[in-house]
Protein backbone atom coordinates (compact mmCIF):
# COMPACT_ATOMS: atom_id res chain seq x y z
CA UNK A 1 0.00 0.00 0.00
CA UNK A 2 1.15 3.52 -0.71
CA UNK A 3 0.65 5.78 2.29
CA UNK A 4 0.91 9.55 2.28
CA UNK A 5 1.92 9.79 5.95
CA UNK A 6 2.09 7.59 9.01
CA UNK A 7 1.01 10.42 11.34
CA UNK A 8 -2.77 10.16 11.64
CA UNK A 9 -3.38 13.92 11.77
CA UNK A 10 -1.58 14.33 8.41
CA UNK A 11 -2.55 11.10 6.67
CA UNK A 12 -5.40 11.01 4.20
CA UNK A 13 -4.86 7.26 3.99
CA UNK A 14 -6.35 6.56 7.42
CA UNK A 15 -9.36 8.77 6.67
CA UNK A 16 -10.31 6.69 3.62
CA UNK A 17 -12.33 3.57 4.34
CA UNK A 18 -11.44 1.48 1.29
CA UNK A 19 -7.66 1.37 1.82
CA UNK A 20 -7.99 0.68 5.54
CA UNK A 21 -10.50 -2.09 4.84
CA UNK A 22 -8.23 -3.56 2.15
CA UNK A 23 -5.33 -3.77 4.63
CA UNK A 24 -7.63 -5.39 7.21
CA UNK A 25 -8.81 -7.93 4.63
CA UNK A 26 -5.26 -8.74 3.54
CA UNK A 27 -4.15 -9.19 7.16
CA UNK A 28 -7.01 -11.51 8.06
CA UNK A 29 -6.46 -13.60 4.92
CA UNK A 30 -2.70 -13.91 5.33
CA UNK A 31 -1.89 -11.81 2.27
CA UNK A 32 1.44 -10.00 2.42
CA UNK A 33 1.24 -6.23 2.66
CA UNK A 34 4.12 -3.97 1.68
CA UNK A 35 4.42 -0.32 2.61
CA UNK A 36 5.59 2.58 0.48
CA UNK A 37 5.67 5.94 2.24
CA UNK A 38 5.75 9.27 0.48
CA UNK A 39 9.29 10.67 0.61
CA UNK A 40 8.63 13.50 3.10
CA UNK A 41 6.97 11.10 5.54
CA UNK A 42 9.77 8.59 5.10
CA UNK A 43 12.36 11.27 5.91
CA UNK A 44 10.48 12.20 9.12
CA UNK A 45 10.08 8.55 10.03
CA UNK A 46 13.83 7.98 9.84
CA UNK A 47 14.26 10.72 12.44
CA UNK A 48 11.83 9.24 14.97
CA UNK A 49 11.63 6.27 17.31
CA UNK A 50 9.35 3.29 16.81
CA UNK A 51 7.46 4.31 19.95
CA UNK A 52 6.76 7.80 18.56
CA UNK A 53 5.75 6.33 15.21
CA UNK A 54 3.46 3.80 16.92
CA UNK A 55 1.77 6.55 18.93
CA UNK A 56 1.26 8.61 15.77
CA UNK A 57 -0.70 5.85 14.00
CA UNK A 58 -4.40 6.12 14.76
CA UNK A 59 -6.91 3.90 12.99
CA UNK A 60 -10.64 4.48 13.42
CA UNK A 61 -12.58 2.70 10.68
CA UNK A 62 -15.92 4.07 11.80
CA UNK A 63 -14.65 7.63 11.30
CA UNK A 64 -13.19 6.80 7.89
CA UNK A 65 -15.30 7.53 4.83
CA UNK A 66 -15.81 6.36 1.27
CA UNK A 67 -16.60 8.48 -1.76
CA UNK A 68 -19.84 6.63 -2.33
CA UNK A 69 -22.23 6.40 0.66
CA UNK A 70 -23.41 2.94 -0.40
CA UNK A 71 -19.81 1.63 -0.34
CA UNK A 72 -19.30 3.14 3.11
CA UNK A 73 -22.49 1.59 4.45
CA UNK A 74 -21.67 -1.88 3.06
CA UNK A 75 -18.05 -1.88 4.26
CA UNK A 76 -19.07 -0.79 7.75
CA UNK A 77 -21.71 -3.55 7.81
CA UNK A 78 -19.00 -6.08 6.95
CA UNK A 79 -16.78 -4.67 9.71
CA UNK A 80 -19.59 -4.90 12.26
CA UNK A 81 -20.21 -8.49 11.13
CA UNK A 82 -16.53 -9.39 11.59
CA UNK A 83 -16.19 -8.46 15.23
CA UNK A 84 -16.63 -4.72 14.98
CA UNK A 85 -14.40 -1.71 14.84
CA UNK A 86 -12.03 -2.47 17.76
CA UNK A 87 -10.47 -5.62 16.27
CA UNK A 88 -10.35 -4.01 12.83
CA UNK A 89 -8.60 -0.91 14.17
CA UNK A 90 -6.18 -3.06 16.21
CA UNK A 91 -5.27 -5.39 13.32
CA UNK A 92 -4.67 -2.52 10.89
CA UNK A 93 -2.62 -0.55 13.42
CA UNK A 94 -0.51 -3.62 14.28
CA UNK A 95 0.20 -4.17 10.59
CA UNK A 96 1.33 -0.58 10.09
CA UNK A 97 3.46 -0.63 13.25
CA UNK A 98 5.13 -3.80 12.00
CA UNK A 99 5.75 -2.37 8.53
CA UNK A 100 7.12 0.88 9.94
CA UNK A 101 9.34 -1.06 12.34
CA UNK A 102 10.80 -2.91 9.37
CA UNK A 103 11.47 0.40 7.62
CA UNK A 104 13.21 1.77 10.69
CA UNK A 105 15.35 -1.36 11.03
CA UNK A 106 16.59 -0.82 7.51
Amino acid sequence: CIVDDYVASKAEYFKRLWPVFEVFTACTRGIEVNLALMEAAKQRLMETSIREAKDAIVVDVMQASATFPDDERRIKEVIRGNGGEEPTNRIVKQMFVSLIGKMLMG
